[in-house]
C-alpha cells in the first residue's frame, strides 16, 4: 500500500533542481523517498530501539553523503564535459570563422579580378573603337584628298580643254581671215570699163 513519505518531497525536489537538471532531480528525490519510506518500514517492522535507530540514522546519512559525493562527482564530471564540448564547439567555431573569412577573403580576390578583367576588357574595346575610328577618319581624309585632287585634275583638265578649243576657234578664225586677205589680193582687177562713142547727129541723117 502507498505510504506518505517523511518528508516534503516538492520542496526537496525544488532544492535538488535548482543544482541539477530535471531528470536527475527528480530522480534523486524518488531514490531519497523510496530508501527513507524503506527505512522507515524496516523501523516499524523490526521495532528497533533507539540505538538501532540511531545506527540507521548514521548509515542514512552516511548514504546520504555517499550520494551527495557522487552527485557532485557526477556534477563536476557533467562540467568537465559541457566544458570540453564547449571548447571543441568554440575551436569549431573559430576554425568555421577562419575559413569563412578565407572564403570570404579569395572570393573578394576573385571578384576583384574579375572587375580588374572586366574594366581591362573595356579599355581594349575602347581602344580597339577609337582605332577603328582613326583609320576610318584617316581613310575619310584619303578618299577626299583623292576626290579634291581628282577635282582638280578634272577642272585642270577641263581648263585645257577649254583653252585648247578656244585656241583651235581663234587659229580657224584667223587662217580664215588670212585665207580671205590672200584670196583678196590673188583676185584679177576688173576690166576697166568700155568708152561710149557717141555719133553726131548730122552725119547720121546723111
Amino acid at each position: 500500500s502507498y505510504a506518505n513519505p517523511p518528508f516534503h518531497t516538492h520542496k526537496f525536489f525544488t532544492a535538488l533542481e535548482k543544482s541539477f537538471p530535471t531528470p536527475t532531480a527528480r530522480g534523486l528525490m524518488r531514490a531519497t523517498r523510496a530508501l527513507l519510506i524503506d527505512r522507515v518500514g524496516r523501523v516499524k517492522r523490526d521495532a528497533l530501539t533507539m540505538k538501532d535507530l540511531e545506527s540507521q540514522a548514521y548509515l542514512f546519512k552516511a548514504a546520504i553523503s555517499e550520494l551527495r559525493t557522487e552527485m557532485t562527482m557526477r556534477m563536476r564530471n557533467d562540467t568537465a564535459t559541457m566544458r570540453t564540448a564547449t571548447a571543441a564547439l568554440r575551436r569549431e567555431v573559430d576554425a568555421l570563422d577562419g575559413r569563412m573569412k578565407e572564403d570570404l577573403g579569395t572570393l573578394k580576390h576573385e571578384i576583384q579580378m574579375d572587375l580588374d578583367n572586366r574594366k581591362n576588357e573595356a579599355r581594349n574595346d575602347l581602344k580597339q573603337q577609337d582605332i577603328r575610328h582613326e583609320e576610318l577618319l584617316n581613310k575619310s581624309l584619303v578618299q577626299i584628298g583623292e576626290l579634291r585632287t581628282m577635282m582638280e585634275e578634272a577642272k585642270w583638265d577641263n581648263m585645257r580643254n577649254s583653252v585648247a578649243a578656244l585656241s583651235a576657234f581663234l587659229v580657224v578664225i584667223l587662217l580664215s581671215m588670212e585665207l580671205l586677205v590672200t584670196k583678196e589680193k590673188n583676185k584679177p582687177p576688173p576690166p576697166p570699163p568700155k568708152p561710149d562713142i557717141i555719133q553726131p547727129e548730122g552725119e547720121g541723117l546723111q
